[in-house]
Order: structure tokens, then C-alpha cells, then sequence
């Protein structure tokens, strides 16, 4: 058998190959640079907030005159809150709510969207017709709209917020990988898989899923802030993270009625909530860039 040898300028590329075209390009572009570095620095500070806080979240549980709404300051860079709170520590702690939890509601979302929608998209017929219906239905309201009935009728609560935005987020991936689904069922890779007798639990699982990959990155990528605000919201309308713990949403909320002599407690939640929103942004619109046909070579 004669092997054709391949021109000098095309390229093969596997998956480590692009790998490591990505890091490439995530390694020239300040922006990615930039934003990769802003989501390490909120993540270690969550995971070590009791380590790297200068004071206590909570204070000592009580109100605390001598201190009450001081400006920032070398003691309290960020100043303290309406109970002599250090702002800059809890503005740390809240980032564990604010930050760690919208990862886990999107895991949580992909890992049962995901599927469904691999599933529906491969099987088409009336399991294609239920799933997506169900879909539908979910879609027809506002995300974080849905995320407060959900909320209002399980009770307040962290976890309760959490679990309203993650049955509320599930069908924009199932709708997504419904898609990519369709489009790879009928290619020749699966259609050789069938002939081999493999069962279609095994091909939805190592050929449909992994191809599906590229579109549920992007789409976590830029849900995370998504979700970083959705949470927040539920907390400063009371739903999500009760007090006295630290969260960005309920830090605003309770820092908003004295927005004009004490900007401060509200402010530097918003700043710190901005940025990270603002960090998976830039992030997924770098990965979308790179994973758009139009722009990868």
C-alpha cells in the first residue's frame, strides 16, 4: 500500500496539538492574561478567605459603635460597614457564595443538560419532542425571573437559591447540544460506530458528547458571570445568602440606604462583582474567537 505524503503546509491537528494552540494564544493576549490571572486571584482568596482576611466576617456578632461606617483607612482599607464590620474582609468571604457556588450551579446545569440534549439530538423522535418541549417551556421565562419562583416556593436560602438557578439554567445546554447533536449523527465516524454494533449509549458518550465540548465551554465560560450576577440578585432581594454571612448581592443590598454618606459598603462589593463578571467575559470571548472556524487555522 503507497502512502501519500501530505503538502508541506498542511498541518494535522489532534487535540493536544490545538491544546496547546490555545495556551498559546491565551499566553499572547493581555486580555486573557489579564483575565485568567483576575479569576486565580478570587478563587485562592475564596478557598483561603479565613487565612487571608484581615478580620472576622461577621465581627463579633453585634454592633460595634467605635467603629460603625469608618472610611477606608490603613486599619480597614475598605472601611467598615453599619456594625463595625470590615468591609474588605467580607467583601473576601463573600467571594466564597459569590464566586464558588455559580461553579458548581453551571457544573451542575451541564452535567444534566448536557446529556439530555446529547441524547434527544442522536435518538430524534418522541424523546427529541419531549425533552426539547420541556425545554421550551423552561426557556419561555426570564432565567433569573423563574430563579425567584423557584425560590419563593422551596424557602430562602443559599443552597435553595442555588438549586432554583440550576433547574432554571439546565435547558439553554440541552438546546445547545440538541444542536451540535443533530449535526453529528448522520457523520460518517458515527455512522462506522453503528456498523461495529457499538450501543448507543457508548456512542452518545464517546463520540457525541466530547464533540460537543467547544460550545459548552464557550457557553459555561461566559455563564458563570451570568450566573455571578443571577446570584447576587437573589441575594440583595433577600432570597439567596441570609445574614449576617458575607455575599456580594446582600452586601449591596444592605449597603444601598446609605449609598450617600457611606458609599463605601455598597461600592467595593459592586467593583469586586464587576470585575469578576467582567473576567469571564473577556475569558469566553477569547475561547470563542479561538474556536470560531472563521478565525482558527
Amino acid at each position: 500500500m503507497s502512502v501519500i505524503p501530505l503538502p508541506a503546509d498542511v498541518e494535522i491537528v489532534t487535540g493536544s496539538t490545538r491544546g496547546a494552540q490555545l495556551w498559546r494564544v491565551l499566553r499572547r493576549d493581555p486580555l486573557s492574561i489579564m483575565s485568567l490571572t483576575i479569576i486565580l486571584i478570587y478563587l485562592l482568596m475564596s478557598l483561603f478567605a479565613p487565612w487571608v482576611a484581615p478580620y472576622p466576617a461577621q465581627g463579633a456578632g453585634k454592633s460595634n459603635p467605635p467603629t460603625v461606617m469608618l472610611p477606608p483607612s490603613p486599619q480597614h482599607w475598605m472601611g467598615t460597614d453599619q456594625l463595625g464590620r470590615d468591609v474588605f474582609s467580607r467583601v473576601i468571604f463573600g467571594g466564597r457564595p459569590a464566586f464558588i457556588v455559580p461553579l458548581l450551579v453551571v457544573g451542575l446545569a451541564v452535567l444534566i443538560g448536557a446529556p439530555l440534549g446529547a441524547i434527544a439530538g442522536f435518538k430524534g423522535g418522541w424523546f427529541d419532542e419531549t425533552i426539547m418541549r420541556i425545554t421550551d417551556l423552561f426557556l419561555a421565562f426570564p432565567s433569573l425571573l423563574l430563579a425567584m419562583a423557584i425560590t419563593a416556593a422551596l424557602g430562602r436560602g443559599l443552597e435553595n437559591a442555588a438549586l432554583a438557578l440550576v433547574i432554571s439554567w439546565w435547558p439553554w445546554y440541552a438546546r445547545i447540544v440538541r444542536g451540535a447533536s443533530v449535526s453529528l449523527r448522520d457523520r460518517y465516524f458515527v455512522e462506522a460506530a453503528h456498523s461495529m454494533g457499538v450501543r448507543e449509549p457508548v456512542i452518545v458518550a464517546r463520540h457525541i458528547l466530547p464533540n460537543c465540548l467547544t460550545p459548552i465551554l464557550i457557553q459555561a465560560t461566559i455563564d458563570l458571570g451570568t450566573v455571578i450576577l443571577a446570584m447576587g440578585g437573589l441575594a440583595f432581594l433577600g432570597m439567596g445568602t441570609q445574614p449576617p454571612a458575607a455575599d456580594w448581592g446582600l452586601m449591596i443590598s444592605e449597603g444601598r440606604t446609605s449609598i450617600l454618606n457611606a458609599w463605601w459598603i455598597a461600592i467595593f462589593p459592586m467593583l469586586a462583582m464587576m470585575i469578576l463578571v467582567l473576567a469571564f467575559n473577556l475569558l469566553g470571548d477569547v475561547l470563542r474567537d479561538f474556536f470560531d472556524p472563521r478565525h482558527y487555522r
